[in-house]
């Protein structure tokens, strides 16, 4: 009886905390059977971290059980993993594809871009050429202008076709009619022919 009496004041102040808080609650959350108690209790042991009397909660306790899926739906989730695998394929090849094309696009302006330069170059070469035949032909023009007429058709004669006839149209008229005039009849009049044709 001694010893119950003793243990009975050991856990005196156990049992007063419990029932000052069990009175401090709110009238529907007092227990009403031993296993709400229990809950309780060892709810509020885990609470203020008293591992002795600590309960787990029932969630933590049962462990969950795995689900065992029926054949249709095993079926079903075997297509499902087999069709993300396949869009993983394609979303990588599509990303590859994609990744070749800028690749491709790259090229293609760099080369517009390499063309472009040429051909500005090809139409400054073209001017270039041009302003020194223009010049060339100005010169040819001053000295068979300078020439005597019967000189100056024997030596046209003898040119490019093309040649002769541009420095033709640049002599003044007088000048180009006197060089026609010392020509033979027959190349006069192709001369002109051809001056009168050609733009």
């Amino acid at each position: 009886m001694k010893k119950i009496l003793n243990l009975i004041n050991d856990f005196r102040f156990l049992y007063l905390f419990i029932v000052i808080f069990m009175m401090a609650r709110p009238a529907y959350s007092i227990p009403t059977s031993i296993e709400e108690l229990k809950k309780s209790i060892g709810s509020i042991c885990a609470d203020y971290g008293i591992d002795f009397c600590a309960v787990e909660e029932e969630e933590v306790k049962k462990k969950k059980k795995p689900r065992k899926f029926t054949e249709t739906e095993q079926k079903i989730l075997t297509r499902l993993a087999e069709q993300q695998k396949l869009l993983s394929a394609r979303s990588l090849e599509l990303d590859r594809r994609e990744n070749k094309l800028k690749s491709l696009q790259e090229d293609i302006q760099r080369q517009v871009t390499q063309l472009e330069k040429l051909q500005q170059e090809i139409e400054r070469d073209i001017e270039k050429k041009k302003n020194q035949d223009d010049s060339q032909l100005e010169k040819a023009v001053a000295l068979y202008s300078k020439m005597d007429a019967a000189t100056a058709a024997q030596s046209i004669t003898k040119l490019d076709r093309g040649i002769a006839v541009n420095i033709l149209k640049q002599m003044k008229e007088k000048q180009a009619s006197l060089v026609l005039a010392s020509m033979g009849a027959t190349e006069s009049a192709n001369l002109i022919a051809e001056m009168t044709t050609k733009k």
